[in-house]
């Protein structure tokens, strides 16, 4: 039988990639890992940030009138500018219950000043905070844009969501009336079946 011999150099090459294997594997399961961080968040941090006119607004009083749903984005993010007029449209439907969307800009210090611009132009009467240096996107292991967490008004967190796809805000409105303990509603306030008028 011929007997097989391995050279020094093959056993450091062997060495290399026994070290190098997994962390290759690792690397392709960036959403995997950051679910598991997020959804094991039972109980929302608490948080202090600034509105666009330079006011600190903390977690804690918001939840005060009601339950919150928070949501992480950056002007750059296509998802974002297409789920956050749904959000305002939601926020606007159910703001006399308690219930507000609140807005947090992942933006840096480069691009942050065109948040307010864009927010003036798109007319949206959700809260919108700045988190310029991403300490609130950290407590929440926020990775990616959107990242959305809607939270009770005991500060558990009822619903976590990754990305948007249209059609997502019928599904979050639900979970929201049944922390209201209501019926749905179209955007001019009217009681509706369900989902949310366009």
């Amino acid at each position: 039988m011929t007997a097989f011999i391995v050279s020094s150099g093959q056993r450091v090459l062997f060495s290399f990639l026994a070290a190098v294997f997994p962390l290759l594997f690792l690397s392709f399961l960036p959403v995997a890992v950051w679910g598991a961080d997020q959804e094991s968040l039972t109980k929302a941090p608490g948080f202090s940030a600034k509105d666009l006119s330079g006011k600190t607004v903390k977690l804690s009083d918001l939840l005060n009138k009601g339950p919150v749903l928070i949501t992480f984005w950056m002007s750059c993010c296509k998802p974002c500018k297409n789920q956050l007029p749904e959000l305002d449209k939601l926020h606007r439907a159910y703001r006399d219950r308690g219930f507000q969307v609140v807005a947090i800009s992942e933006d840096g210090p480069k691009t942050v000043l065109g948040v307010k611009a864009l927010v003036s132009q798109k007319k949206w009467e959700m809260l919108v905070l700045v988190d310029t240096n991403k300490g609130v996107g950290n407590l929440y292991n926020v990775r990616k844009y959107p990242t959305s967490y809607l939270i009770a008004q005991d500060g558990t967190i009822a619903h976590f969501a990754l990305g948007y796809m249209p059609g997502d805000e019928k599904q979050l409105e639900e979970r929201v009336v049944s922390l209201l303990g209501g019926e749905t509603r179209t955007t001019s306030g009217a009681p509706h079946g369900s989902g949310m008028s366009k």
